[in-house]
């Protein structure tokens, strides 16, 4: 495994109005092309792959991956490699159909696929997010563990996870994995690949700890994807996970929701163009009645508790074009599932899990260890 010392400054211009100056200095684990091969696995039959190179093909495709027992062949695009087997390879890359569940995935996938190349930002305040979706998982933490961000999005956390350390493999469904992979670039030690949760193309039992934000409650059957994402994770490895949540003991968040999944009906169903141009105003609207209320209350005297009851003051800590990406999602995501506390409990309960915990954090985080007693026999 190649090892090599980065010191680089990267500076980021986000739009006209925010600079992000993202400095670091560590020992990065690259990804190389023998720990490619060793790691990845056909999703078909789960056999090694073999890389081929093709002289002929067009230079964004230079070369694929081919299964040594089914043969079937899985182009690397633009150094990503495409592991979606029939019929969600046609549909996403080639615009083929799908039916069923396989429908369903590819209109979320295509979906958030346009939200991320709309958002694509990395700003300064992801870092602080990133620390407490992983808590109590400090810094220190991901050095030197192979890690797999399953649902990388724009590669925001993935690219945290490198920072600090670690080996990040990083896979998504749809057109997200290319917004990903410019924005773990620089940190050097990110393989983004694109692929089906349902389907990971990775030898099994390869991760040291796996963790999935804001994924799992978008797909058809949340608690099988986690289920099967386990049996990746190396024994003693830990899992960690967030998903929406159903508030309990919070009527006017219960109440907005009830309003947001109505409007659901309508909007999910929009062209996602229309519903972008819908986030901008939406997300006005919560400033208004939410966020600057926030800001004014929690500074006056004796209102401090009230205002942290306040929804959407999460908001308060980000640029506005955060909670226009929210809307966005919101309003567009073809599937959203919510959870209570005890449900999210009950996931990790019924996964054989050590050291449960499920905690809020503008939703639920739950983790646990992967006995060590535990393994894979497939």
């Amino acid at each position: 495994m190649a090892v090599a010392r980065v010191s680089c400054r990267l500076i980021l211009l986000v739009r006209r109005h925010r600079l992000i100056s993202l400095k670091f200095d560590y020992g990065a684990t690259f990804v190389t092309g023998e720990n490619l091969l060793d790691t990845l696995r056909c999703p078909r039959c789960h056999t090694r792959l073999n890389r081929r190179q093709n002289s002929t093909a067009h230079e964004t495709q230079d070369n694929e991956l081919v299964c040594s027992q089914c043969f079937e062949r899985f182009p690397i695009i633009d150094d990503i490699p495409r592991l979606l087997l029939p019929p969600l390879r046609e549909a996403i890359l080639a615009s083929g159909t799908a039916t069923g569940i396989d429908k369903q995935q590819v209109n979320t996938a295509l979906s958030f696929g346009f939200e991320w190349t709309r958002f694509p930002e990395m700003y300064k305040e992801w870092h602080e997010s990133f620390l407490k979706y992983m808590h109590p998982h400090g810094p220190d933490f991901f050095r030197g563990k192979k890690v797999l961000d399953a649902g990388c999005g724009n590669g925001r956390f993935a690219y945290y996870a490198a920072k600090y350390g670690a080996e990040v493999w990083a896979i998504d469904l749809g057109p997200a994995v290319e917004v990903a992979r410019r924005n773990t670039e620089p940190v050097g030690n990110v393989q983004v690949i694109q692929a089906d949760l349902y389907q990971p193309p990775f030898a099994f039992e390869s991760f040291d700890f796996i963790y999935s934000l804001g994924v799992l409650h978008h797909l058809p059957d949340p608690e099988s994807a986690f289920q099967n994402l386990l049996g990746y994770l190396k024994p003693g490895g830990e899992i960690q996970i967030y998903l929406y949540w159903q508030p309990e003991g919070q009527p006017i968040k219960r109440w907005l929701l009830a309003f947001v999944g109505m409007a659901r009906q309508v909007t999910r169903r929009l062209p996602h163009a229309f519903v972008y141009a819908l986030a901008f105003p939406a997300a006005v609207a919560a400033y208004g009645f939410f966020v600057w209320p926030y800001r004014i209350l929690k500074r006056v005297p004796g209102l401090g508790k009230f205002a942290e009851k306040f929804p959407m003051k999460q908001y308060a800590s980000f640029p506005f074009r955060v909670c226009v990406n929210d809307q966005l999602d919101r309003f567009s995501a073809p599937i959203e599932n919510r959870y209570t506390r005890k449900e999210i409990t009950d996931w990790l309960i019924r996964a054989g899990l050590e050291a449960i915990d499920t905690k809020p954090v503008f939703g639920w985080v739950g983790s646990g260890r992967k006995p060590v007693s535990a393994s894979v026999n497939r």
